[in-house]
């Protein structure tokens, strides 16, 4: 029934009641017991019949202001997946052969997101990478390196700073620039910790990415970028970073999950040294240094203690795969070429937030 009919039948049916409980008030022949129960059914059920009027007219009433709430509690809630993604990280990519092989790589892997690490073209010559990435342009996003010229890539990336943040589902990712200032007075700093504290206590995040271009750590040749570090790694600690993205030294390497230091940062502190590659609600983040986009390679010394592989002479990408469920992130390097080698392989697993 409508409500117009509905309403309807309520015209007809009052009046009757009310006679009724009139004629069982002053006629009936029964006791004052019967008199008492037909007054007591008949005004009950008037009762009730005004509360279902009410409530439907509440609901009626309400249906627009709640479908506004409803609608932003469901916007509120798109990053909640269900199915399993997948985001790619990988930098130093020059425009060479290697670098097409690794576009391909990315392709096959099929990502939402691209994650480009900094040090695009070393020619100068930015159009050589974009021709180069066209088929998975629309799904990058960079962080700056040290052979941009800034101009060409802010423009195509439709970037205002070198420094910004979004969301992928439940993951929330943080671009960083080792390329301009970056001190505590810093504009790029306030705005990694105010991005930090917010998503850290989001209840709809369950894991946060960063990406820069310098290492932090690394065993290779070139020094690591030990200011960015002071100052990035103890935030990281802090706001709870799950993987650190870093680019400039040309070979793969992965830290186990690790602590700034205070008394000796080239020392950090490992938390967990898990031979098997899982981490277990791990305290500190992993640091997976990607370099292998396609420029010319570099070697590695001897690995440092943190450091849990270290890969050179080849090229490929980190694959990080996710479900929108929460549990667990788990990482591969995968090498470019037909048979795309696993070379290595992490996961982490943590407790649903409370």
């Amino acid at each position: 029934m409508n409500f117009s009919n509905y309403r309807l039948a309520h015209i007809l049916i009052v009046p009757l009641l009310f006679s009724m409980i009139l004629y069982n008030s002053n006629f009936s022949g029964e006791g004052d017991k019967n008199n008492n129960e037909s007054d007591f059914i008949s005004l009950n059920f008037l009762q009730n019949s005004y509360a279902i009027e009410s409530d439907e007219k509440d609901e009626n009433n309400n249906n627009n202001d709640s479908k506004e709430t409803k609608e932003e509690d469901e916007s509120e809630n798109t990053n909640k997946g269900k199915s399993i993604f997948n985001i790619v990280a990988v930098g130093d990519w020059d425009c060479t052969s290697e670098t097409e092989d690794t576009v391909d790589n990315i392709i096959k892997q099929d990502p939402e997101v691209v994650l480009a690490l900094g040090d695009f073209s070393y020619s100068g010559d930015a159009d050589c990478w974009f021709d180069i990435i066209e088929p998975i342009a629309d799904k990058t996003k960079i962080a700056m390196g040290n052979h941009e010229d800034e101009e060409d890539y802010m423009d195509f990336f439709g970037l205002k700073e070198q420094y910004y943040s979004f969301n992928q589902k439940n993951v929330h990712i943080l671009a960083l620039s080792t390329e301009i200032d970056y001190d505590e007075e810093s504009e790029q700093y306030q705005f990694a910790v105010k991005d930090l504290e917010k998503y850290s206590k989001d209840p709809f995040i369950d894991w946060i990415i960063v990406l820069y271009h310098r290492h932090m750590y690394g065993s290779g040749s070139l020094e690591p970028d030990t200011d960015f570090r002071e100052l990035y790694h103890p935030l990281f600690d802090k706001y709870k970073v799950d993987l650190a993205l870093q680019g400039h030294l040309h070979v793969y390497e992965r830290t186990y999950p690790i602590t700034f230091n205070d008394d000796d940062d080239d020392e950090p502190i490992v938390q967990d040294n898990n031979p098997n590659n899982i981490f277990n609600n791990p305290k500190g983040p992993i640091f997976a240094t990607v370099g292998t986009g396609g420029a010319h390679d570099m070697t590695l010394s001897s690995l440092d203690d943190y450091a849990a592989k270290g890969i050179e002479g080849k090229f490929g990408i980190l694959d990080i795969e996710l479900e929108g469920d929460q549990k667990p992130l788990k990482a591969s390097f995968i090498e470019n070429g037909k048979k795309q080698k696993v070379l290595d392989e992490f996961k982490i697993i943590k407790d649903n937030k409370t």
